[in-house]
């Protein structure tokens, strides 16, 4: 492993102790004592000995994931440290964290559970986790494959294989949502398909090289906000019972549902300033196609299909 650089003694002795600090991200090098000092992100230090040696974390973002690389030797003192700043970044919601182990030269059999506890925190919001493993030296591999690891969570070769992996979305994804028919229900609606289709990863860009991808992906999620809202809207106006907002995510295709218990349905609206069916013509105009459906129960579902 590279040496460490010479450090101020006295300066890392002041950092460690005053808690939070603005060098975070820094090693510290080795002590005269025999003790390693590594200062985190959040200002906390991990305190090892040298024949456990010190973990360095470099942290890189690359197409919208931050990328960790831990350096050295992951033992019990030092996978706390490991575990906070996954966490972290995971809670800062980017396209994806990858774990790259490429300069993790040994590891602790019972440090191996801390990469799928991560990847399960509710800090790891995405219907698809995006804590992603890259790169893990052949013995550090092998442990992990004899625990079990690649069972909850993939190992990749290579960096670009996680950042690829990372792009993709799941096949089929589906979220749904209870409301009330309120005058805050179109309001909670449009808050839910912005949030859903930002978990999905819709705003991202397919091609992160096309400068119009993104700009496709956010007037779709745009689109997709404004037909449920007017979905809701009608729906609160002329039912007077619960409704149900679905949206799945099928081979690339956003599929938004309003279901009421109502069977009436109301014709498009030839004039823009008439007082019923608006809601209907912009469904008509943004949607690629869209029907209505009366389940045996009753009601009725007015369901669209959005595309880039």
């Amino acid at each position: 492993m590279t040496a460490a650089p010479p450090v101020d003694r006295a300066a890392a002795s002041r950092l460690v102790a005053s808690g939070p600090s603005q060098a975070a991200g820094r090693w510290l090098g080795p002590s005269v004592d025999g003790h390693a000092w590594w200062l985190l992100d959040r200002g906390d230090a991990v305190n090892q000995t040298a024949t456990g040696g010190a973990v360095r974390i470099d942290q890189s973002t690359r197409d919208g994931c931050a990328i960790l690389a831990p350096v050295g030797e992951l033992n019990l003192e030092a996978m706390p440290a490991l575990r906070r700043v996954l966490l972290k970044r995971l809670a800062e919601q980017p396209v994806a964290v990858i774990c790259d182990l490429s300069g993790l030269w040994a590891m602790d059999s019972s440090c191996a559970a801390v990469f799928t506890s991560v990847a399960n925190h509710p800090s790891s919001s995405w219907p698809e986790t995006n804590l992603l493993v890259c790169c893990a030296q052949p013995a550090v591999s092998a442990m992990l494959e004899r625990l079990g690891m690649p069972q909850f969570l993939a190992m990749h070769p290579t960096v670009q294989d996680a950042l690829s992996q990372a792009r993709s979305r799941p096949p089929y994804l589906r979220a749904e949502l209870p409301l009330w028919p309120s005058l805050t229900a179109p309001e909670v609606a449009r808050r839910f398909v912005l949030a859903t289709c930002w978990q999905w990863r819709l705003q991202a860009a397919d091609d992160p090289a096309d400068p119009l991808a993104r700009l496709w992906g956010e007037e779709l999620v745009d689109r997709a906000v404004l037909v449920a809202s007017e979905l809701v809207t009608n729906a609160v106006v002329h039912t007077r019972g619960p409704l149900r907002l679905r949206l799945e995510l099928v081979a690339g295709r956003l599929h938004l549902a309003v279901a009421d218990v109502s069977p009436r349905l109301l014709g498009l609206a030839a004039d823009p300033d008439a007082e019923g069916g608006r809601g209907l013509l912009v469904v008509d105009q943004l949607a690629s196609a869209w029907g209505v459906q009366h389940p045996p129960e009753g009601g009725k579902v007015i369901w669209c299909v959005l595309e880039r």
